[in-house]
């Protein structure tokens, strides 16, 4: 991607390029519903497939849209984003997994399921509680389901009591489900008269040495390495399932029980949000962020912004300290690579914070698209947009080879 490339893409420049920072409601609809189709003319997809389905047990519009580039070097035959719109939660979800052919796609029946939202921040800014409800009933719905469905983040050093996806009281539940927050989900299921395999864990970021693997216990599984003329480290955890006494989970390698690795897998699916990472109507470096944001409570981040852990700098330190989102993009990449991918992104656009994370939104009822990620490192971090159906899917990450483009 060229110079003149990413001045079309206003979220990929560092906040010094950008002389005038704010943005309008009309440009933040505007400008996510164009993102995707202005990378997709650079020649970073081989192809792209765009399929468009309404809510409602399949009423509204649906057809399909290719934009084809040449062919990527890594092998990726392109990939497969789906918007679904117009419906309650329950609705699109349904419709959403109806579109790429089922949730076995992707989870079989005696997997662990790790649903990784964002839970940092109140209102908008944690991921929709009743988004994860209508994932976690289609998992259920698989028949002889036996694994568990574990709701996960790491909220760093940052929020308070209250205000987390976790525990948030009904006061910091604007433009999300009023009905539980994620804590109160997990009860929900628990307490049914046949109990689901369903509940929480918050991960904590960890001063006790690195882990190599679930025999040394729960703990965190660090990479430290050279990054543009500094150093930096990601990690993944290695955590108690809350459900079953004696197992541990890894995110990564699968489920381990009784001294050794048992075959089960673990697969996660990413939820993140949708929101203008800066405040006032004004946006910061970071632009408008998604699934990007998403791996940031994935890791840890050590003294959170600015912070450093064994003289290397956290995620957000090697990004933020530069002003670039690039560079989070960049981590992001290595961390698929290096620790592990999901099995799919769901960006939960049912509200997006056009003021800011937690204040005023934009009620983008039942928007939100998903994504098929296709052989090799090629990812597809999806955003989704918008009543109107000609523009339909922006987007927060695309990795050619190595190199992640972020917006």
């Amino acid at each position: 991607m060229d110079c003149e490339d990413k001045k079309k893409i206003k979220n990929c420049l560092p906040a010094g390029d950008i002389k005038d920072n704010s943005i309008t409601r009309r440009d933040f609809l505007k400008n996510t519903g164009k993102a995707s189709v202005a990378l997709a003319g650079v020649g970073i997809l081989s192809s792209l497939h765009i399929s468009c389905g309404g809510g409602g047990g399949g009423s509204g519009s649906s057809g399909s849209t290719e934009l084809a580039d040449p062919p990527l070097d890594n092998g990726v035959d392109g990939v497969t984003a789906y918007l679904v719109k117009n419906g309650s939660y329950t609705e699109n979800i349904t419709k959403l997994f109806d579109l790429m052919g089922g949730i076995v796609t992707f989870i079989g029946a005696d997997d662990v399921v790790i649903i990784k939202g964002n839970a940092q921040w109140p209102n908008q800014g944690y991921t929709h509680t009743g988004c994860i409800k209508a994932v976690i009933d289609v998992i259920l719905s698989i028949p002889g389901f036996s694994g568990e469905i574990l709701i996960c983040d790491n909220t760093q050093l940052y929020g308070s009591t209250g205000a987390f996806g976790f525990d948030a009281t009904p006061s910091n539940r604007n433009h999300n489900w009023p009905d539980y927050n994620w804590d109160g989900l997990a009860t929900y299921y628990q307490s049914l008269p046949e109990p689901k395999p369903v509940a929480t864990k918050r991960w904590l970021t960890s001063n006790n040495p690195a882990i190599n693997s679930p025999a040394q216990g729960e703990g965190w599984v660090r990479e430290f390495f050279d990054f543009h003329g500094d150093r930096a480290y990601l990690s993944y955890p290695i955590f108690a399932s809350p459900l079953t006494p004696g197992r541990l989970i890894d995110p990564k390698n699968g489920v381990w029980e009784n001294g050794g690795y048992t075959g089960r897998k673990v697969k996660t699916i990413f939820m993140p949000t949708l929101n203008n990472h800066g405040s006032n109507y004004n946006e910061d470096y970071a632009g408008i962020t998604s699934a990007i944001k998403c791996f940031f409570g994935a890791t840890e981040i050590h003294g959170g912004v600015g912070g450093r852990f064994n003289d290397s700098a956290n995620i957000h330190t090697a990004s933020y300290s530069r002003g670039s989102a690039l560079y989070a993009g960049e981590l992001a990449g290595r961390y698929i690579k290096n620790m592990y991918s999901p099995v799919l992104y769901i960006t939960c656009a049912m509200w997006s914070g056009h003021e800011s994370r937690t204040g005023g939104a934009v009620e983008k009822k039942r928007c939100w698209p998903a994504l098929i990620r296709r052989r090799s490192i090629l990812s597809r971090a999806a955003m989704s947009w918008g009543r109107t159906t000609a523009i339909s899917t922006p987007f927060t990450t695309i990795i050619r080879a190595s190199r992640l483009w972020a917006v």
